[in-house]
């Protein structure tokens, strides 16, 4: 099981917090949240990861 919001960030070990991995990816994911590990993912990838804060114009 994995959690979501690690124990290590201030998760809960509750089922709203759990979810299915396999060991092997459980570690790899570490104490990462879900967005800062397709970020994680991405830079692997050689791909820009989304800017922060960026404004939408009207």
């Amino acid at each position: 099981m994995d959690h979501l919001i690690p124990l290590a960030r201030g998760g809960r070990s509750v089922k709203e917090n759990l979810v299915p991995c396999c060991k092997d990816c459980n570690n790899k994911k570490r104490y990462y949240i879900p967005a800062e590990w397709n970020d994680y993912l991405k830079s692997l990838r050689g791909e820009e990861p989304p800017p922060e804060n960026q404004e939408i114009s009207t």
